[in-house]
């Protein structure tokens, strides 16, 4: 076997391989013998035909199996030998195979790049100022009340208030020209938590159950209907019923009712919500520091990025948005995206984020950062507490699907991570900018989220 090798670059090499002729001979004769063992013919018994004859018809087939199991079976040797290591699987290039000759092929690999980590200790990092207080604590127990709340209609003589729910129909006008779009129903209306087009909401006021009334609001000057922006229009509203949302109290009763391990009483619900609204503050600004450490990392070294990195980094971006959009996620072909336009607008970010993770992993190994067996047993016992499964279901679905080594990569890059926050420099600020979180343009992980569904008014109901 004779191998030669081509830098292509820092990280990519080109492998030219010759095999000998007779190796690529034995390999041919037995796919052969196989094809024609098994070869069914018109005129000849199962195993009766002539090779030259089996030969001839799957020709094609032939080719490609020899092709495969010489590339396959020589491969890990010939990476071994010259100690490479590629990141992803070798992509072949050329073939130069005919019978009677030495078989040759050409493949390329791509390398992870070689490089001494840049100085990591004392990087400048924002948090948004400010600590979980008694306001927030009691602004979450609203939410959760109203959670509980039930809706019913209000069958008392009188007109819509504030704090009701208004079921309605309406049509839409400018002068007396009908406005395509705008208008239809019946749609449910909160007027003290839906955000209408300025002046509809008072406009409504006082009006009762089968009363209908020509309000007259103004569209916002940066309404995303242009043609309309800044215009004054008549909304024909009819108003079908009048509903209530009652509240239960907030006592014990409630706090008995949202079902929680260990909490009887409003206290120990308040204390309940306290510790959940801290932990989310300290999940927040760890995922706020991790993506200023993609944006400031990437950008302290200038190094050959792998393609096929990338490319997976593309192809997880793509899948996340996809799945956003529902159970059954996004059909980017039925909802017209281009999907090549997406990939261009994501890979920017994909190449940060995959540089971030190369001098990530490079600050570990020079860090001697390692994951031990007693690190993985207390990531799977939290891992336990927070999905409630058993620790030794989760060690076997883990082992029986192979992904150990990915937990325990994972593992090494959070305790990287941790390792670089422990010595930087943090400033508290009332916002961090988009930019600094890699919100830009070009960044391409901005995903639209998928709005919230409950008690939604349509996309032409009267609201900015």
């Amino acid at each position: 076997m004779n191998v030669t090798i081509e830098e292509v670059n820092s990280i990519k090499r080109k492998l030219t391989v010759e095999l000998p002729e007779e190796e690529a001979r034995n390999v041919r004769k037995k796919h052969l013998d196989a094809y024609t063992k098994k070869a069914r013919l018109k005129g000849f018994r199962p195993g009766k035909a002539p090779r030259s004859m089996v030969a001839k018809i799957y020709a094609e087939e032939l080719r490609r199996e020899v092709l495969e199991e010489l590339v396959s079976e020589n491969m890990p040797a010939i990476l071994e030998e010259h100690k490479l290591e590629p990141v992803g699987m070798p992509q072949l290039e050329d073939v130069d195979y005919e019978e009677g000759k030495p078989f040759k092929f050409m493949v390329s690999v791509e390398l992870k790049p070689q490089f001494q980590s840049p100085e990591w200790r004392g990087l400048e990092l924002e948090r948004v100022q400010g600590e979980v207080d008694g306001e927030m604590v009691a602004k979450k127990l609203e939410e959760l009340r109203f959670s509980l709340g039930t809706v019913k209609q209000v069958e008392e003589d009188r007109g819509l208030e504030k704090g009701d729910l208004a079921n309605l129909t309406y049509k839409g006008f400018e002068g007396e020209r009908e406005l395509p779009g705008m208008g239809g129903g019946p749609y449910n209306i909160d007027l003290d938590r839906d955000q209408m087009i300025p002046g509809f909401a008072l406009g409504l006021m006082g009006m009762k159950a089968g009363e209908t009334r020509d309000i007259t609001a103004t569209i916002p000057e940066d309404a995303e209907n242009k043609a309309l922006a800044g215009k004054e229009i008549r909304l024909h509203t009819t108003l079908n019923e009048i509903r209530r949302r009652e509240l239960p109290e907030l006592d014990d009763e409630l706090a008995k009712d949202m079902g929680l391990d260990g909490v009887e009483t409003l206290e120990a619900l308040r204390d309940h919500i306290r510790r959940d609204l801290v932990k989310e503050k300290e999940e927040r600004d760890d995922n706020m520091f991790n993506r200023q450490l993609t944006q400031i990392l990437s950008g302290l070294v200038q190094i050959d990025v792998p393609t096929v990195m990338v490319e997976r980094e593309v192809a997880n971006k793509l899948e996340t948005m996809r799945q956003n959009f529902g159970r059954n996620g996004m059909d980017f072909k039925k909802m017209g995206i281009d999907v090549g336009m997406l990939r261009q607008r994501f890979r920017p970010d994909a190449v940060r984020s995959v540089t971030a993770a190369l001098v990530l992993d490079q600050i570990g190994r020079e860090n001697n950062i390692e994951i031990t067996d007693e690190d993985l047993e207390r990531e799977l016992q939290n891992m336990s507490a927070d999905y409630h499964q058993p620790v030794e279901v989760l060690r076997e679905y883990y082992k029986s699907q192979g992904l150990m080594d990915n937990l325990r990569e994972g593992l090494k890059v959070a305790k990287t991570l941790d390792m670089i926050k422990a010595q930087a420099r943090i400033a508290e600020v009332a916002q961090i900018s988009p930019e600094r979180l890699g919100y830009t343009p070009s960044a391409g992980d901005d995903e639209p989220e998928a709005p919230a569904a409950e008690e939604a008014a349509p996309a032409d109901t009267p609201a900015e």
